[in-house]
């Protein structure tokens, strides 16, 4: 790919949502499991919706991660430039 780094991958902020479907998928999936266990029926939308604040909790701060890393590597390259000068 061109532009890419070997050495140093940069998160992508187009994977954060994964975050948000995984979570609602495996908590979803949980919920169920407890629900056809103990004979309910309100544990798969609880799941559903734990799921959907984990993730979008999960997606905050990896977002945040991303912002914060290519600030310090914006602040880094500038500092080179001006040592270089």
């Amino acid at each position: 790919m061109a532009g890419s780094s070997a050495s140093s991958p940069q998160p992508r902020s187009s994977s954060a949502p994964s975050y948000l479907v995984a979570g609602v998928l495996f908590y979803g999936a949980v919920g169920w499991l407890l629900d056809r266990w103990l004979g309910t029926r309100y544990l798969a939308p609880v799941g559903i919706l734990l799921g959907a604040g984990l993730g979008t909790y999960m997606m905050i701060l990896y977002m945040n991660r991303l912002t914060s890393d290519e600030q310090s590597t914006t602040r880094t390259d500038n500092t080179s430039d001006e040592e270089s000068e």
